[in-house]
């Protein structure tokens, strides 16, 4: 969703995307029968630094971070991988966007529902609550350290208020509208003007767009995904 509508900046607009449901920076993840490699392992960041050298500006989003955690990564090694990730793309002169992990799990959630998101989500966990709670307090205090002492990076919060009954992922409701803070923030900073605002359609057709490529590539790999995808 995000892509489709930063793509109606004007001029050339180019994307590349390191994703997945469940995949994590430092370590392997995903859900079900499929898993993706690490992120920081993939070859995203040196396409992105190649790109970075003929781009007008180039922007780029760190978020969903929180996965990590539940395989079992420490707060200080996630926080040392991301530190030297950040440093690296500074050094594109880039503009980095973070989103902290919204969740508060003391505040918003049990431990009876933690155990229950931690089946369905992650079987062969072992994280506690507590230190979930820990890892998400420590993560947060070092995203908020790096926004504030780095003009180009830049914190984006309150996404807690897109948050669906389980606290974590969007509302299916307001995923366009946490998508459209997300992509005004960037919007802002590199001076574009937004074209058209997200709808609820826009979430229906993203959504089933990367069901589709979910299924049909990384499920059953019928199909090759772009290469835009890392």
């Amino acid at each position: 969703m995000l892509t489709r509508h930063l793509s109606q900046c004007p001029g050339k607009t180019e994307f590349l995307n390191a994703l997945g449901p469940g995949r994590g920076f430092c370590a392997r993840g995903g859900m079900f029968n499929f898993t993706y490699s690490p992120i920081l392992d993939s070859r995203v960041l040196e396409s992105a630094e190649k790109k970075s050298k003929n781009a007008l500006h180039t922007a780029v989003l760190v978020t969903d971070i929180g996965n990590d955690l539940m395989y079992g990564i420490s707060a200080e090694t996630l926080i040392e991988s991301l530190d030297a990730m950040i440093d690296r793309m500074l050094g594109w002169e880039a503009n980095i966007f973070l989103t902290s992990i919204h969740v508060n799990l003391k505040k918003d959630v049990s431990p009876t529902t933690f155990l229950l998101l931690r089946f369905v989500f992650y079987p062969g966990s072992k994280v506690t609550f507590e230190e979930a709670d820990m890892f998400v307090t420590k993560v947060n205090r070092y995203l908020e350290e790096k926004s504030r002492t780095n003009e180009k990076v830049h914190l984006i919060t309150g996404m807690e208020t897109f948050a669906g009954s389980d606290k974590i992922h969007f509302s299916l409701l307001k995923t366009h509208s946490a998508w459209s803070k997300v992509s005004d923030e960037i919007f802002k900073v590199i001076n574009v003007s937004s074209q058209k605002r997200l709808g609820f359609i826009d979430a229906i057709k993203s959504i089933t767009a990367n069901l589709a490529r979910l299924i049909f590539c990384d499920m059953f790999r019928l199909k090759n995904k772009g290469r835009e995808f890392f």
